[in-house]
């Protein structure tokens, strides 16, 4: 896709993730020709009690791997690791080795000082990663887990499967962000928009609390729901709205690809009412 081409120009496009995740899909996106409308639903913090964190992070040694299931796992691992006075650069010898799962999360990784020993980005989940890490890598070895709040435990339960010892510590909380722009929610039920992009079934679950059933099955109506990653687009389903758009793999080109594609199939559609 050439950003000359700008297919999307004239879309509205409504974006749900945190502004700290969400600026390679809003660089993509303007590169469209699409106007971007940032509403966050999600926003991360750090665990009230950090206590279980805090012990796994002070034997780090101890472990053969740690395994990050996302950005967000990285960006407040290593930040609780500096608050305690050790950095991720440190020497390997002190760490465990590091896998990622996907190509955000391996980004996040590397740039944070850590070298990921194994990452695979050709996959759709967690549990998928953890299928295909090679078992004899991980048979009988102790893996560190560090994942959200919400975590469903599907990509523990697979480890295990796999005969490793997992340790699972709630490195971030998933939250309702405290100040929601109200007037600029107000705005967009008002205008509608052409795609809401949904990027966690926490940004999705928050957005439908706020909106309320009758606003969201209107809004659904009027405008494409667009998933990136199979679990959000179930979460969406699960409410019983359509997702008309969904990414092939959980990453921004890819939604932002999708959503190139989708309009492509339906140039005569006003998506907006």
């Amino acid at each position: 896709m050439k950003v000359a081409e700008r297919p999307l120009t004239g879309k509205r496009i409504v974006i749900t993730r945190s502004p700290e995740q969400s600026g390679v899909l809003t660089q993509e996106l303007k590169g469209t020709g699409a106007t971007v409308i940032s509403l966050p639903f999600v926003e991360f913090r750090l665990p009230s009690d950090t206590s279980a964190l805090d012990s796994a992070l002070a034997r780090l040694s101890e472990f053969d791997w740690v395994v990050f299931t996302s950005p967000n796992g990285v960006r407040f691992f290593c930040q609780r690791l500096r608050e305690m006075g050790r950095e991720p650069s440190e020497p390997p010898a002190l760490l465990p080795l590091v896998a990622a799962i996907g190509v955000a999360t391996a980004s996040a990784t590397t740039k944070e000082g850590l070298a990921v020993e194994f990452a695979l980005a050709d996959i759709r989940s967690g549990r998928e990663f953890a299928q295909r890490f090679s078992s004899a890598a991980i048979h009988g070895k102790k893996i560190l887990l560090p994942q959200s709040d919400l975590a469903d435990g599907h990509v523990a339960e697979a480890f295990k499967e796999s005969g490793a010892a997992v340790t699972e510590v709630v490195a971030y909380r998933t939250c309702m962000p405290e100040s929601l722009d109200g007037h600029e929610l107000e705005q967009v039920k008002r205008d509608g928009a052409d795609v809401f992009v949904f990027a966690s079934p926490s940004a999705f679950r928050n957005f439908a609390k706020t909106v309320g059933p009758e606003e969201l099955k209107r809004l659904a109506i009027g405008s494409a729901f667009a998933a990136i990653g199979p679990t959000t687009a179930e979460a969406i389903r699960g409410a019983g709205v359509q997702v008309k758009v969904e990414a092939a793999k959980p990453s921004s080109s890819e939604i932002v690809q999708a959503i190139v594609e989708y309009f492509a199939a339906k140039p005569s559609e006003a998506i907006r009412r």
